[in-house]
């Protein structure tokens, strides 16, 4: 389910449990999807940012999962035996490789920052 759907069906659970914000059209322009929610009261708007920052930290993680999936793919193959076969590439090859190996580190650690 996408952030987008989510927003929508936590709005359409608050209007079915507070009356008063199903009437009520407010002028102000909404949040984006996915962004926290600090016009909605109380309770409500703390459970919706807590759901929000759920999600937002499960894409963290398995985007971040998936960083470093490849990057240990990466480091196995030139590990223990896979290193003779490395050292047998041209020097072209074996710097693209350890070039991709530093990006995808340098992409994750880029995803960490960014977030915290």
């Amino acid at each position: 389910m996408t952030i987008n759907n989510n927003s929508k069906h936590l709005d359409a659970m608050l209007k079915s449990i507070d009356p008063t914000s199903a009437k009520e059209k407010s002028e102000t322009p909404q949040p984006e999807a996915g962004t926290l929610h600090t016009e909605v009261p109380g309770a409500a708007r703390r459970s919706m940012n807590k759901i929000i920052e759920m999600q937002q930290h499960t894409e963290l993680h398995e985007e971040l999962r998936k960083l470093l999936g490849h990057l240990h793919a990466q480091t196995m193959l030139i590990s223990g035996e896979g290193l003779e076969n490395f050292c047998n590439h041209s020097d072209q090859i074996k710097s693209d490789y350890l070039w991709a190996m530093t990006d995808t580190a340098e992409r994750a650690l880029k995803l960490l920052d960014d977030t915290y």
